[in-house]
């Protein structure tokens, strides 16, 4: 079982080279990638279905691999995953806004998730831990690139 979390800093105050992101932005964002993980990964296909208001179950494509997740939104505060009708293996995350700080915005990424089957000479568990530290990053990264451009001055559905 591979069982870990990490933190990505969205506003520093101090560096007047970030442009500094409401907490509505980076949700919306966050939503856009929740819903839309194809638009922040080309590998993927994604295709969602809505269960509730605040909830839906996405099933994303890779390569050959298929599988199924439900997604519970807490507004401006969590986004909740978990793998559903998969056998094969089992996986959670939990994505939350969080604020040390008045106008310190962060992200931490928590994840949980069985491992299958590998040789013993690699680290399956280092790879993915770089993996999703490097896509959570790049995710953040275009989030903020989107909310620079105005994108989350519109309503996205």
């Amino acid at each position: 079982m591979l069982e870990f979390q990490h933190i990505v800093l969205v506003n520093d105050l101090k560096n007047s080279r970030w442009s500094v992101l409401t907490r509505r932005q980076l949700w919306q964002g966050l939503v856009m990638r929740a819903r839309f993980p194809d638009k922040f990964n080309e590998n993927m296909q994604c295709r969602t279905e809505q269960v509730e208001n605040d909830s839906f179950i996405r099933t994303i494509e890779v390569g050959k691999s298929s599988f199924c997740e439900r997604v519970v939104l807490t507004a401006e505060m969590q986004i909740n995953t978990r793998s559903v009708n998969n056998a094969q293996l089992h996986f959670e995350s939990i994505t939350s806004i969080e604020e040390p700080e008045s106008g310190y915005l962060c992200v931490r990424f928590a994840y949980r998730r069985e491992l299958e089957q590998h040789d013993e000479r690699v680290d399956v568990g280092g790879h993915l831990k770089a993996a999703y530290v490097q896509v959570d990053r790049d995710a953040i990264a275009m989030i903020r690139m989107l909310a620079t451009s105005g994108l989350f001055d519109e309503t996205i559905n």
